[in-house]
């Protein structure tokens, strides 16, 4: 009774998810419309274990997950990148069958639907669409696993209710509600028994170390699939583990008339390898409920902080015992040997942060690791002390700033865990990294959980330094090439800095920052000392804008929906500009016409402003929708948008009250996206969103198409 209800839940609405995900419902190639072309994605968090997985049988692709997006990428050609869309949160959960012909991904409950249901999508890797959408689970995806032929996927949740579902048809063949959410799930094998196979796997509760050996069976009478188990026997006493990753081993028989002896490896939260060898059969293809399910045989002390991910090395000709490769929480890679109670420590990488994801490159000579500080590794398999290649580098937590400097090929970004990253555009690489220093160690790298109390805000100085707004009040510099703290103003405003900006020349140098709490304040750029200070702002400063034209001016604008002018030359506001409602969320202004100051707010309208004209001069609405940033290219022919999950790129008019023409709409991110800004020879635009992605877009101007300037 209870399982059927189970069954009945996993079908869902259709109708009511289709809806409230339909724009997760382009294809995975349309992701830019005209002019503009997705080049590239940047971003992993590593919030979740297993989230990057190479691809078997697929040379040197891999599977990875970026936000709620799953990417299908190469490791030789950072280029290759093909976008797979289907779920409306972030993924939490991974897997690919034995042959890489399909990919499955679950993600955290959705917001969006009632209930919390957390989708998991099954993927035809050669066509890269979907090829079922499977319902039942809710909260969180925490595993995924593909038996060893393919036929079943096996999902487990955080609301302790475990799903098999059949790959061909997309059925639930089983379901079951635990006690406790599964924390291990590993397919033994299977074995024909007549006219149906039947399944053997591994099941362990958190926080139990107790392991059950189960047998998956169809029942012909009741016409429906059934579970049986019987539990491993376990020490006695003093045994309490949480299990975090497993793998199976098979190992040849000692004797010729024995079958191939099993053993169940998990890795645990204590840090140890803990060694259950599985009951065999003898001979027989039922398992025997009335023996133990297995017997423990060891616990091999490997790492502190964790055993967080495992994988076995792929068998190969002649290798009776292959490899194990553990990742612990120590951030260390450890390859072990060994086999039943005998283990010894082959060799080690050190990594920086916790891996929580481990898995061999096609072939079995490389190994891809990710950690959970949103960086991947790719390891020689045969010796972990020769050095590894760092494949990427990712913001842990969602990109808040983002500017370009004096190079079309380098920028910045700043997250709201604190972290800067000045990128390399030629091929996605991070030049350089903030060190996060701590008064108690102001001389170690720390991996604070929110350094300054996050970024929020960043400007170049020329192309040698970036200047960082952050939450704690303070400005501070960072060298461009190496990452390291330059100075440091403290306690520039009594409210978190919100916007910054920097004028740079030979007889003139300030700096402009603005706050939550209203104010702006003019620095000296050499000295650090403040020259003045404006407070026409009556709620925080959303933007920042030395003028086009003469650098003694500067532009702001804030929630308040106020712009004002400002001459430094005569310490006063010049022009100002406000309306009745709304919150300007980002500035911008026209190199063109007549120098008009560019608006945008939350009420989904763009608006533009004369310095002689009290209301703006031309308006726009976009749908309704939320704006949140706005720049104008360094031509002044087009200006991009960011609105909701969209990037939108437009062509101004010659007349400064003639609308600009809508040219291109690109759709990557999976989340709203925060901010969008042009390269300095406008051949690109990179945009930055709430789902911890950077994407890199190229654009080819009105008049031309990607297929007319690559051919």
């Amino acid at each position: 009774m209870h399982e059927a209800r189970l069954e009945e839940a996993a079908g869902g609405s259709d109708d009511v998810y289709e809806k409230c995900i339909k724009v997760n419902n382009r294809g995975a190639g349309e992701v830019g419309e005209g002019p503009l072309d997705l080049e590239h994605v940047i971003g992993y968090t590593g919030n979740s274990p297993r989230t990057f997985l190479a691809l078997p049988g697929g040379g040197s692709n891999f599977f990875k997950a970026m936000g709620s997006i799953a990417v299908i990428g190469d490791l030789t050609d950072p280029h290759k990148q093909k976008l797979l869309r289907a779920h409306d949160e972030p993924i939490s959960a991974l897997a690919t069958s034995r042959d890489g012909s399909l990919l499955a991904s679950g993600q955290l409950g959705s917001t969006r639907v009632p209930g919390y249901a957390a989708l998991v999508v099954i993927w035809d890797t050669l066509t890269q669409t979907v090829a079922f959408r499977l319902r039942g689970l809710t909260q969180r995806v925490v595993i995924l696993e593909f038996s060893d032929d393919m036929r079943f996927l096996a999902a487990a949740g955080e609301d302790c209710v475990l799903y098999i579902w059949d790959t061909a048809s997309g059925e639930v063949v089983f379901g079951k509600r635990y006690i406790k959410q599964l924390s291990l799930f590993q397919w033994v094998g299977a074995r024909d028994c007549g006219r149906r196979r039947v399944y053997r796997l591994a099941t362990a509760m958190r926080g139990i170390a107790e392991v059950y050996h189960g047998e998956l069976s169809f029942d012909a009478t009741r016409q429906q699939w059934q579970l049986a188990t019987v539990p491993v026997v376990m020490p006695a006493a003093g045994m309490a583990r949480n299990y975090r990753c497993s793998t199976l081993a098979t190992y040849a028989a000692e004797a010729p008339e024995e079958e191939p002896a099993k053993y169940l490896l998990a890795g645990t939260m204590e840090g140890d390898l803990l060694v259950l060898r599985l009951a065999g059969s003898r001979g027989e293809a039922r398992l025997d409920t009335t023996r133990p399910g297995g017997a423990y045989r060891a616990s091999v002390p490997v790492c502190s902080g964790g055993m967080l991910a495992m994988v076995l090395a792929p068998v190969t000709h002649g290798v009776d015992r292959p490899a194990v490769f553990a990742g612990g929480g120590d951030g260390i890679v450890r390859k072990i040997t060994g086999y039943d109670m005998r283990w010894k420590l082959h060799s080690q990488a050190q990594l920086d942060g916790p891996i929580i994801a481990l898995s061999c490159v096609d072939g079995g000579a490389e190994l891809l690791a990710g950690t959970s500080n949103g960086q991947t590794y790719r390891l020689l398999a045969d010796n972990l002390a020769l050095p590894g290649v760092l494949l990427t580098v990712s913001h842990v937590e969602k990109p808040t700033a983002l500017a370009f400097g004096v190079r079309p090929d380098v920028f910045a970004t700043a997250a709201a865990d604190g972290e800067v990253i000045i990128w390399d555009l030629s091929d996605y690489s991070a030049i350089a990294t903030t060190k996060r220093l701590t008064e108690s160690a102001p001389n170690s790298v720390q991996r604070d959980a929110k350094f300054g109390g996050g970024a929020r805000c960043l400007c170049w100085v020329a192309d040698v330094a970036v200047i960082v707004g952050y939450g704690d009040c303070h400005v501070r510099c960072f060298n461009s090439g190496s990452g390291d703290l330059e100075w440091t103003i403290p306690t520039a405003h009594r409210k978190p800095v919100s916007a910054i900006t920097c004028w740079v020349e030979t007889k003139l140098a300030y700096l402009v920052t603005g706050s939550l709490d209203g104010s702006v304040r003019v620095w000296n750029l050499s000295t650090r000392e403040m020259m003045m200070q404006f407070a026409e702002h009556l709620k925080g400063v959303t933007g920042l804008l030395i003028d086009a034209i003469n650098p003694h001016l500067f532009h702001s604008a804030g929630s308040d929906c106020a712009a004002f002018t400002h001459d430094i030359s005569k310490e006063k506001r010049t022009v100002g500009h406000m309306m009745r409602e709304g919150a300007f969320t980002g500035l911008t202004q026209r190199i063109d016409s007549e120098q008009e100051l560019v608006t945008c707010d939350a009420s989904g309208r763009v608006l533009f402003w004369d310095c002689d004209a009290p209301e703006p001069v031309l308006s726009i609405n976009i749908n309704g929708q939320s704006v949140t940033c706005v720049a104008v290219s360094p031509s002044g022919k087009y200006f991009a948008l960011c609105r909701d999950e969209m990037v939108t790129v437009f062509e101004l008019n010659v007349l400064a009250t003639a609308p600009p023409k809508c040219i291109a709409d690109g759709w990557a991110h999976s989340a709203v996206v925060s901010s969008v800004q042009w390269s300095p020879d406008e051949r690109q635009l990179v945009s930055i969103g709430i789902d911890s992605c950077i994407c890199v877009w190229n654009f080819f101007g009105s008049l031309s198409s990607p297929s007319d300037t690559k051919a």
